[in-house]
């Protein structure tokens, strides 16, 4: 079997940007895909894409194209270009559709999606001017985000507010810097989680949980800032890890229910990555234990066979190597595209 494993190049913007780190470590991921895959047996090529040769996209020869496009915020177009050039090539491709990748990629979006299907998030804003009235119902602190980044692009340590005199100037400073809209939601202070899902054969499988802890503070009041994930010359890097995490067996069942009612939601396909926080609630009886809130929900995580991501202590915490799951993602696809061929013929014999 030929796999291409297709993965995009920073852009000239990207790469002028101070935030290009998240965008170099994409060809990191997909030679160590490429090497997951080798060991599966399947032949393997490694597909560059530049954002002036998306329409190479259609020269490539594969049985299946594992897609690693991690065009998103400022190059959102072009990431959609490039899912566009995918499905119209009707080779099976892994990860989630076009549509799945738009709703994902806008927070605005996410969030009125998890609220109409009645997964719980945090209460949220979406700011595009600064100027806006701030809803009277929000609970102090809170934290800004952008609404279009990912990999906690602008996300300093600054981004929780403890009261809205604070919020005014950050708010028109992140938009005026950022030419975005900015969503406010309520800082959450408690264990932070990530739920990896993988699609099985008898539907989709949430993999033990991970944790973040970190080891700094000492408190709830700890997040994931881009220097702390980012920029190895900052005194926040690293001050963070990532565990296996130690649930009672009720609140291991709450985060891998809320994670597959997400899945569904969204429409995920082959994997998805769930970031979650837990906080005991005042509200709540001890039987009941923490409150749950989905913060993001992720259609193409980054991939890689470093403990630092919370999906490689998942899968090896359920018996796989990174190889083994690759190949998991891989088989998903493919038995997805044959069911959707399957259909469509059987969808025209009948108009026939």
């Amino acid at each position: 079997m030929r796999i291409a494993v297709l993965y995009s190049l920073p852009t000239k913007r990207a790469i002028a940007s101070p935030y290009k780190a998240t965008d170099e470590d994409t060809k990191d991921s997909a030679e160590e895909v490429a090497e997951a895959l080798a060991q599966k047996d399947a032949e393997s090529f490694l597909v560059p894409l530049s954002e002036d040769g998306i329409d190479a996209i259609g020269a490539i020869q594969a049985d299946c194209i594992f897609n690693l496009i991690e065009w998103d915020g400022f190059d959102l177009p072009l990431g959609r270009q490039a899912y566009e050039q995918l499905e119209a090539l009707h080779v099976p491709f892994t990860g989630s559709r076009l549509s799945v990748f738009d709703r994902t990629s806008d927070k605005v979006d996410m969030k009125k999606m998890m609220d109409d299907a009645g997964i719980p998030t945090p209460r949220w804003q979406v700011f595009t001017t600064g100027k806006e009235s701030i809803r009277p119902d929000f609970q102090y602190p809170v934290i800004v985000k952008l609404a279009l980044e990912h990999c906690s692009i602008g996300l300093p340590s600054d981004a929780v507010v403890r009261d809205e005199r604070a919020l005014l100037p950050i708010l028109q400073e992140r938009i005026t810097v950022f030419q975005q809209p900015v969503i406010v939601e309520e800082y959450v202070s408690g264990r932070e989680f990530q739920v990896t899902i993988v699609a099985k054969r008898d539907g989709p499988v949430a993999l033990p949980t991970a944790e973040i802890t970190f080891t700094h503070q000492g408190n709830d009041d700890a997040f994931l800032t881009y220097n702390s994930r980012w920029n190895e010359e900052h005194p926040d890097y690293s001050l963070s890890n990532v565990l296996l995490a130690n649930l009672t067996p009720a609140l291991k069942n709450k985060l891998q229910d809320i994670s597959l009612a997400a899945w569904k939601t969204f429409g995920f396909c082959d994997y998805a990555r769930l970031d979650i926080r837990t906080r005991k609630d005042s509200g709540l009886t001890r039987n009941q234990g923490e409150k749950i809130y989905v913060l993001e929900a992720n259609a193409n995580p980054g991939l890689g066979d470093s403990d630092e991501y919370g999906m490689t202590v998942s899968y090896k915490a359920a018996g796989m190597t990174f190889a083994d799951f690759i190949w998991e993602i891989v088989q998903s696809s493919l038995k997805r595209f044959l069911r959707k061929n399957t259909v469509a013929r059987f969808v025209a014999r009948l108009d026939l």
